[in-house]
């Protein structure tokens, strides 16, 4: 990109021909991009973003006369302080929820027959007030020097550059000023890495810009990001190889908003929720004695079966003889699959989780509630079923208040549950709904996804019976979850706990997880052939 020229001084005692380039420089995935304007007024603002931050050009009128020659002809430093026209304005702008670090920088322009970078003076106000002069002592060039920058704040800086008029000689007539203003974001409190790589939570949502068809934003309170449609690039590589040495892929759910982590002491936080992309098994979600509850399990997710079999020791009292942490610690043995606690061989030792793999999984609060009236066609759509998950209700109160014959169980039902492995929602399955049917399937019940093609045209639909994390509420029993039916929509309505169904562990990224830019330029990030990579 050629520099473009400011405007020209008229010789008073020396003539200088005046360019600046005022530029910005951000490296964001590997890639920097340059931003060069002319320094005249009347012009939009040029924005770039980098992570949080946003560091805006503003032509204002206090430069409309930069061309003047009164801005270039050799003077004092008490003289440029006179001038504020020449001032060149710079905003910088924390769009983001944590604070980030940036510098201001000065550099030389190669051009032709430049004036020497020593004879210029540059003069940089934050806020109307003084806070750098160009030459320092030394040979820093630097302006700025990691200045922190709060969530949603703004900083105004102005920039003045001028010919010092002790350097100039004779030599210096007809030659030209050439000076570049570099920006460099540390976004996050984190350099940006020379490897390219992003905050999972910042790739997606910086997709989700350009991506309206297949990233939506949901209608829930939180306003989550989603990847909707039949057919999504949403295929992600954390790590974990098969026996093969080909990588378990897993998906993207979407960018989930005020996640308790309880790795970062509780804070509420925007992480991104994944799901394997095949089951690991069909398996019971709990099973019983025969004495309780029919020998048909109990649907309380923190004593469930399945919830030891995917998680480690540290979330759950007892040692299971059956199932427990196989999946977590990558080993095989036994996991229920029938009624009155029957058992199978299962072997997780190619398709478990690798040490390297549960360091980037996430410890958090799960919603274990459910959705009243099940039976409600008209109210159990994905909105209501959301908004159930994070309810009070749990799965055997109903039961209990009507006196049903099969909840005699005596394990205490919780709504909430602090773990790393669970299973999908029955309202991320709603939501996961596209195309041109995605309007009229979430205005409908996720009992009628079978209709009207809201299955085909969801991602998360794979044609076989699969289970989901939530208890369903029923008169007669408490041993009800929601699982998906091979036909395409949700149900409850029976007691199929019993019944062996896949199993599809669902997990959410540390907030510190990154995605590496796209290694092959000429394919789809994203693809299964080429999915997100993590750092």
């Amino acid at each position: 990109m050629k520099d473009k020229k400011v405007g020209s001084v008229l010789k008073t005692e020396t003539k200088v021909i005046a360019i600046v380039v005022i530029c910005l420089v951000i490296t964001v995935m590997g890639i920097s991009y340059a931003l060069f304007f002319e320094v005249k007024g009347n012009e939009k603002n040029q924005i770039v973003k980098a992570g949080t931050l946003e560091f805006t050009y503003a032509n204002g009128s206090q430069i409309t006369n930069v061309t003047n020659s009164d801005c270039f002809i050799p003077m004092s430093n008490e003289e440029a302080l006179t001038h504020s026209e020449c001032e060149y304005k710079i905003s910088i702008t924390n769009t983001g929820t944590l604070p980030g670090n940036y510098n201001i920088n000065l550099n030389s322009e190669s051009i032709e027959n430049p004036l020497a970078l020593n004879k210029l003076k540059v003069i940089l106000k934050k806020e109307g007030q003084v806070v750098s002069n160009y030459p320092k002592e030394g040979t820093t060039t630097s302006l700025v020097e990691n200045e922190k920058i709060e969530a949603g704040k703004v900083i105004n800086y102005s920039v003045q550059v001028y010919v010092d008029k002790e350097l100039i000689t004779s030599d210096d007539d007809e030659k030209n000023i050439s000076i570049k203003i570099n920006g460099d974001a540390i976004v996050n409190g984190e350099d940006i890495n020379p490897d390219g790589s992003i905050l999972a939570t910042d790739f997606i949502t910086a997709l989700s810009k350009k991506d309206a068809t297949n990233l939506m934003v949901d209608d829930t309170s939180d306003a989550n990001i989603r990847y909707v449609g039949a057919k999504v690039n949403n295929y992600i590589d954390i790590g974990d190889k098969d026996s093969d040495g080909n990588p378990i892929l897993w998906r993207v759910i979407g960018v989930m908003n005020n996640i308790t982590n309880l790795d970062n002491g509780g804070r509420q936080e925007s992480l991104v929720k994944i799901i394997r992309a095949e089951s690991i098994g069909a398996y019971s979600w709990d099973s019983s004695l025969t004495e309780i509850n029919m020998g048909w399990g109990i649907n309380e997710w923190s004593e469930a079966d399945v919830m030891k079999l995917l998680n480690p020791q540290e979330v759950y009292s007892g040692t299971p003889v059956v199932g427990g942490s196989l999946y977590w610690n990558r080993e095989n043995g036994n996991c229920y699959n029938y009624q009155n606690e029957a058992y199978m061989l299962c072997d997780f030792t190619n398709s478990g989780l690798s040490e390297k793999t549960k360091e980037k999984i996430a410890k958090v609060r799960w919603n274990t509630g459910t959705a009243g009236e099940l039976y409600n066609a008209s109210k159990t759509t994905a909105r209501y079923l959301y908004d159930g998950e994070r309810s009070t209700n749990n799965g055997k109160e109903q039961c209990e208040s009507a006196g049903g014959d099969y909840c005699n169980d005596d394990v205490e039902r919780t709504t909430t549950w602090d773990g790393y492995i669970g299973l999908m929602y029955p309202s991320d399955y709603g939501y996961a709904v596209g195309g041109e049917v995605r309007s009229s399937c979430l205005g409908k019940s996720v009992a009628l996804y079978n209709n009207e093609n809201c299955n085909s045209n969801d991602w998360l639909f794979t044609g076989d019976d699969t289970w989901t994390i939530s208890p369903v509420q029923q008169d007669i029993y408490s041993d009800n979850v929601y699982y998906i039916h091979s036909n395409g929509y949700i149900t409850g309505y029976y007691s199929e706990t019993s019944k062996i169904k896949e199993i599809i562990p669902v997990a959410y990224l540390k907030s510190t997880t990154k995605i590496l830019p796209n290694s092959k330029t000429d394919q789809e990030y994203g693809n299964k052939d080429n999915p997100l990579v993590l750092q």
